[in-house]
């Protein structure tokens, strides 16, 4: 169903009354459900004759079917053309030369005729085929333009590698980093409690040499208290005594 309606859409493009872009040969549903090299052949040819479109792209053998015999042949001819249509519309083509000499891919094969109808009827493009000629495929640059692309997308590609492995770099780096500053933290956490352990004895030992030392003080304190009480006492007896020889020594007198 898809290749018949791709036959139909053949047939009423650019080829048919509307389009008028080639008289003949004529587009039967027979020849385009399977189109055969010569037929094919006749219908470039005609295009090339009717429209200018494609002209200067093939060689002189070429332009006579009768010479383009063998597969390769065939194929290379089939090719510049498909690519020429492909450069013309900006894009690439997926039919194969391939497959249509085999008689197979018909859908796309009308689909190649459609575009080349349509790229005929604006007529003549020598830029077209200059670039078929240079090389150029759809899509694609020339050879020189298509290995400068290459040459930048290999340096892409090696910018990209270095850029990655710099980042990796500066990650292994950052990682290192924080490894390095948890581990100094680690140290001096643990410094800090073994200060800390260490402390904590030196403080007790302190805290009881002072009570110690209170101690005593306190001790030598009461004993001196103790020791000006029994002077006084000792004062106190005196006074008593000189005061009772006194007493004595008035009725005397």
């Amino acid at each position: 169903k898809k290749a018949r309606k791709a036959v139909v859409s053949t047939q009423s493009g650019h080829y048919g009354p509307g389009g008028k872009v080639i008289k003949k040969p004529p587009l039967t549903e027979k020849l385009l459900s399977k189109p055969p090299f010569r037929y094919l052949h006749d219908i470039i040819s005609e295009v090339i004759k009717s429209t200018g479109f494609l002209e200067g792209l093939f060689e002189d053998h070429e332009k006579v079917s009768a010479n383009v015999k063998d597969k390769e042949q065939k194929i290379v001819f089939l090719q510049k053309a498909i690519d020429a249509v492909g450069i013309a519309i900006g894009s690439q083509l997926s039919v194969r030369p391939s497959k249509i000499i085999a008689g197979q891919e018909a859908e796309r094969t009308n689909e190649f005729l459609q575009y080349l109808g349509r790229c005929a009827a604006k007529g003549a493009d020598n830029e077209v085929v200059k670039r078929v000629k240079k090389g150029e495929k759809p899509g694609k640059k020339s050879d020189k333009d298509g290995n400068r692309s290459k040459e930048r997308r290999s340096k892409d590609k090696d910018g990209e590698r270095k850029a990655k492995a710099s980042k990796e770099r500066d990650s292994s780096k950052s990682k290192e980093r924080v490894g390095s500053k948890e581990r100094s933290k680690e140290r001096v956490s643990g410094s800090s409690k073994e200060r800390g352990s260490k402390e904590r004895p030196e403080r007790g030992r302190r805290e009881r040499s002072r009570d110690e030392k209170k101690g005593r003080t306190q001790k030598a304190d009461d004993k001196k208290d103790s020791s000006e009480e029994r002077r006084k006492e000792k004062e106190r007896a005196k006074k008593e005594r000189s005061t009772d020889c006194d007493s004595a020594l008035i009725p005397l007198l």
